[in-house]
């Protein structure tokens, strides 16, 4: 008879003790819900675990994620039964006191070798609102990385791989004069909570993921947009614990720091309804603290971990990590999506809800330089400060995927000065049905689904051909990179050119295209020079 594709696995870890989890077919070892940190109250500053809280620790099935608002699920991309070897697990819980846990995935072998690998901490995405280390579509881990760690550990070139949680919405960026005084008197950080949580659970990663395999001087993070803006931050934060980032989908431009008094509006509007006190607002139930924080979920400009809300911030940082960053051709299907559900529109209206997408932007100071004149004509909303026409959701919808997720990487890649970077494209079409949006499209985020490939078996006999080889590609280059051996050429932004940027196309035709108008177009960079002159 054979052997069960998956079985128990007791690893002896040499500071965390004895760990249960599972082996996956005989060459993959997963370790899930590994707390990484204490939550001391609600609006504190998260407190490394150096210890687990109980030997052995059952490591075999999924911890909570942070409460989050259940109106968001991910897309239903596929449908369709589990692998053999892929685990039955339970729906998603959700624990504001234990969502501070992490999963860790190795190869086997490395995990009885002296010899240890590079390490790759994900970093999910959501909008700062929701998401989690297991995102489930039917049954799949959306970030599951054993494919990955199968096809390198095929290539010669094994990984260790962590994903973490980190706390959403109010949990993680609720801000106010209230709470700041709250964390000063306590001699902790101000607010950020989410990304100080991340920041833990590096630390973490930095301490014990030598007892994994992992090389703890050898870790690159990499998420998809909130992720790919959380590894910015990470990025410019001091004392980062990692060599090397990608990000995808998302920047700290994207997802900029708000003032305080953008965030105390929030906070107000709770505490007229429950009282001023910070204990007032602690006590309230996750669920009611969240149905009365819509808009919390942006960072917040500290004056010491951020300095600013604008690209000012990472102007003034010298000790910048290598990047590798990049977009999707069709982020759009994203900012359609937030825009198309917030018709009808009056007179005037257009304006109004794109000065709320853009007030958060961090490429400009202020949304009024995007509204000149040269910009919208460049994208046929001449008209865009009267009523909204039905041709115009579309273009309007274009120019704000461009200001939010396509354009910050460029900018980026022309102002960095310390360390490489290295500017990608995604142009791949995703082969799954279930979001009709994002069908045969390249779509917000898709980086991360096509890097972790689980639900290869999936794609229909039709699509296959063209699916097959970017995924190869993409693989093998984040791997390259966070082995160092990334064969690219840097970014260079010197001339008018501005280059190369690589692309990852169907059936693998993509590569190194020399300029960014050999990647996009001339009609695309045309209209993204007029936003890039009023950002300069």
């Amino acid at each position: 008879m054979a052997a069960p594709l998956i079985q128990p696995y007791t690893h002896q870890h040499p500071s965390l003790g004895q760990i249960e989890g599972i082996v996956r077919g005989s060459d993959v070892v997963q370790f899930r819900g590994i707390p990484f940190a204490d939550i001391p109250a609600r609006f504190r500053q998260s407190v490394l675990r150096t210890e687990l809280p109980k030997q052995p620790f059952d490591a075999t099935q999924p911890g909570p994620f942070c409460p989050q608002p259940t109106s968001l699920p991910f897309p239903p991309f596929w449908s369709g039964p589990i692998p053999a070897d892929h685990p039955v697990l339970p729906s998603t819980t959700y624990d504001e006191w234990n969502c501070l846990n992490l999963n860790v995935s190795a190869p086997a072998s490395i995990l009885a070798s002296t010899k240890p690998v590079p390490v790759l901490v994900y970093i999910h995405g959501g909008a700062f609102v929701s998401g989690g280390n297991g995102i489930q579509v039917t049954g799949r881990e959306i970030s599951d990385p054993t494919n990955l760690i199968r096809r390198m550990v095929a290539r010669g070139k094994p990984l260790v791989v962590v994903n973490i949680n980190y706390r959403l919405g109010p949990f993680g960026f609720l801000a106010s004069k209230e709470l700041t005084s709250f964390n000063k008197s306590r001699g902790e950080a101000e607010g950020n909570y989410g990304l100080h949580d991340q920041r833990t659970a590096l630390e973490w990663v930095y301490k014990f993921i030598a007892g994994f395999g992992g090389d703890p001087e050898n870790v690159t993070i990499a998420g998809g947009s909130a992720g790919g803006a959380s590894c910015h931050w990470q990025a410019i934060f001091p004392g980062r614990k990692f060599e090397r980032a990608i990000l995808s989908s998302g920047t700290a431009l994207a997802l900029g720091a708000l003032p305080l008094d953008r965030h105390q509006k929030i906070f107000d509007t709770i505490a007229d309804k429950v009282g001023r006190d910070v204990k007032d607002v602690q006590n309230l139930t996750s669920d009611d603290l969240i149905a009365m924080s819509t808009g919390a979920h942006h960072p917040y400009v500290d004056g010491e971990w951020i300095k600013s809300g604008d690209f000012q911030t990472h102007q003034n940082v010298h000790d910048i990590p290598d990047l590798m960053i990049g977009w999707t051709t069709f982020e759009e299907d994203l900012t359609y999506a937030v825009l198309g559900s917030r018709q009808p529109y009056t007179d005037g209206g257009m304006r109004g809800v794109l000065e709320d997408f853009f007030s958060t932007s961090g490429i400009v100071s202020g949304s009024d330089a995007l509204f000149q004149p040269r910009v919208l004509k460049a994208y046929n909303l001449e008209n865009a400060r009267t009523e909204l026409r039905a041709e115009d959701l579309q273009s309007c919808a274009e120019l704000a995927a461009d200001v939010i997720f396509k354009i910050p990487p460029i900018l980026i890649a022309k102002r960095h000065e310390h360390g490489k970077i290295f500017v990608w494209n995604l142009q791949v079409t995703n082969p799954h049905s279930g979001w009709p949006l994002g069908y045969r499209k390249a779509h917000h985020a898709l980086a991360d689904l096509l890097v972790f490939d689980v639900a290869g078996d999936l794609v229909p006999p039709e699509h296959r051909e063209e699916y097959d080889p970017p995924v190869k590609q993409l693989q093998e280059d984040w791997t390259d990179f966070c082995y160092g051996e990334l064969k690219w050429e840097e970014f260079v932004a010197g001339s008018e050119e501005m280059g190369p940027v690589y692309t990852y196309e169907n059936f693998g035709r993509g590569g190194r295209r020399a300029t960014l108008a050999e990647a996009i177009g001339e009609k695309t960079l045309a209209r993204w020079r007029e936003v890039l002159e009023v950002c300069t």
